[in-house]
């Protein structure tokens, strides 16, 4: 299982590297749970995790 994925964070509203951290249940379908690696918001969310990623290019 992946330890980090770049997900879109509703807090910071911007494409991050988070950290998995877990897993949850939400109305029977199952959850991964990531957080944000900014200081300022270490937000915890759930994501889908047939979720595919977005890579991150090189600018």
């Amino acid at each position: 299982m992946p330890t980090a994925r770049v997900t879109h964070c509703p807090a910071c509203r911007k494409e991050r590297i988070t950290r998995y951290v877990g897993r949850a249940t939400v109305k029977g379908q199952p959850q991964d749970l990531v957080q944000c690696p900014a200081g300022a918001c270490e937000l915890v969310w759930a994501v889908r995790p047939d979720h595919t990623p977005r890579r991150l290019t090189a600018a």
